[in-house]
């Protein structure tokens, strides 16, 4: 005994038909999930720290360098200044009371936190005790982080202090 199933017009429906319209969901469901899956691969690279595997690695020592810097009173202020192809970062460093802190090596990054395509290695050169600055040139406007690091001498030798400062360019 077969099941079919005839509406006003005559038309039947038959197991094909059913065949056919599954295969047609399923082919829709894999080219749509194919054209978010090529999407998402091409949009984003997937790792959004640098050698993120060798920083997990050390990650105690991060944790302990944050603790040291956070005790000491470490701060740290940055912005852009200047316009156009002069614009640079200026970073100013300073200790718990409010006093220029001394670094023995400075180096900053400038990037868009969506993307790794405008990331730009900066060269900070001291301008005065505690402040630093770096030729960034002419910024495309948005939302840009600046990371910083500082190599700050104490008794032990150096403790890195690293801060990340969100810039607006408009």
């Amino acid at each position: 005994m077969t099941a079919t199933a005839t509406s006003k017009s005559g038309f039947t429906l038959k197991g094909w038909h059913v065949l056919l319209m599954m295969v047609a969901f399923f082919g829709f469901m894999f080219v749509v999930n194919g054209i978010f899956l090529w999407a998402s691969i091409t949009s984003f690279p997937g790792e959004d720290e640098q050698k993120s595997y060798l920083q997990g690695l050390n990650y105690n020592d991060t944790i302990e360098a944050r603790r040291i810097s956070a005790e000491a009173g470490w701060q740290a202020q940055a912005g852009l200044v200047g316009a156009g192809e002069t614009q640079a970062l200026l970073v100013r460093l300073f200790d718990a009371e409010g006093n220029p802190l001394a670094a023995e090596a400075v180096t900053a990054q400038i990037r868009r936190t969506a993307t790794d395509g405008a990331d730009i290695a900066l060269t900070v050169e001291r301008t005065a005790a505690g402040e630093y600055t770096a030729r960034v040139g002419d910024l495309s406007n948005g939302l840009w982080e600046a990371r910083i690091e500082a190599d700050i001498p104490n008794e032990d030798g150096t403790t890195p202090f690293v801060v990340k400062k969100s810039l607006i360019v408009e």
